[in-house]
């Protein structure tokens, strides 16, 4: 048995296309693959399979017994995998329904945007909606059957507890600081300059709650004053004008197109990100547009997420 059944699927192909064509070089010109690439793959299966499976001539190619062996189970295998592929492009064809995903400002856009976009491309037949909303919204939404599953942040404890949660990443906390300001060089960030100042942060002034103060206390760092206001374009340009220094989350400042007035720096250690979780309703059968939704999210976000969150190893 081969060990691990380290086949690759080029090898296949490439042996096939030698057989279907009568030599190495037409093979290669079928396959746009170079003459050196194209024996290279049928020696690397034959060292697999351990033995020869072609009889090179100057004139021909012919196979050896063991060859003529494998050939009908390489075919097999090729076309089980392209009739599994063409089953994955059936089932995506018909899928249909729809699917209500939740976001906050900031992750909808660096996130979710793309994520709906290449989503609706794979299957036309789902129609996605994005909602958006504080913690206490999305879990309302949740809870209520309107949204199917919603990316929050873990700091807003949960309150409805037929809502089960699984944890996505850390988006990152950053500092935004006027150009020329004594905190937008140097390293590390020397926090405790925040004590005294003024310091901005998004969250909802009326209702009286604001991202970020929980974590300056555990820094140790006691501003004059915190301003809190909701836009994040709104705080990039009160920095700008020289009003304070702000902490936004990394999607944020991403979205808030920084301009040349202000520098970003990332802040250090694990109390600078802030937990993402991806919630979902309890005991509530799934619809498969949603399981497939939450399949690319699991594949694609990562990429997307490069530069603003930190994801689990593994």
């Amino acid at each position: 048995m081969i060990e691990r059944m380290d086949l690759q699927l080029a090898w296949l192909t490439t042996f096939v296309a030698v057989v279907d064509h009568g030599g190495f070089t037409a093979a290669g010109r079928a396959l746009g693959r170079s003459q050196p690439r194209v024996s290279a793959h049928v020696a690397a299966l034959e060292r697999a399979v351990g033995d020869t499976l072609l009889i090179r001539t100057s004139k021909e190619v012919t196979l050896t017994v063991a060859g003529a062996r494998f050939l009908p189970k390489a075919r097999a295998a090729l076309a089980e995998l392209q009739a599994g592929v063409e089953e994955v492009r059936t089932l995506r064809a018909k899928l249909k329904g729809r699917v209500t995903v939740g976001g906050y400002p900031g992750l909808s856009a660096v996130l979710l945007a793309p994520l709906m976009q290449q989503f609706r491309r794979l299957h036309p037949g789902v129609s996605v909606v994005l909602r958006e909303g504080d913690p206490m919204q999305l879990e309302e939404g949740l809870a209520h059957g309107e949204v199917d599953i919603a990316l929050r942040t873990s700091d807003v404890p949960q309150v409805h507890h037929d809502l089960r949660s699984s944890q996505l990443f850390h988006e990152k906390i950053v500092l935004v600081a006027p150009k020329g300001h004594a905190l937008g060089a140097g390293s590390p960030v020397e926090l405790a300059s925040l004590s005294g100042g003024t310091v901005i942060v998004t969250g909802d002034p009326y209702a009286g709650w604001a991202d970020y103060r929980d974590r300056l206390d555990r820094a140790g760092v006691d501003p004059a004053e915190v301003m809190v206001i909701a836009q994040a374009t709104t705080i990039v340009a009160m920095v700008a004008a020289g009003l304070g220094v702000a902490l936004l989350g990394a999607f944020a400042a991403q979205v808030a197109a920084l301009g040349d007035g202000v520098v970003t720096r990332e802040l250090p250690g694990p109390l600078w990100r802030r937990e993402i979780r991806m919630y979902r309703r309890a005991g509530r059968v799934s619809a498969p547009a949603v399981d497939a939704f939450v399949e690319l999210l699991r594949q694609e976000a990562p990429g997307l997420t490069s530069r603003t969150a930190v994801w689990p190893r593994g």
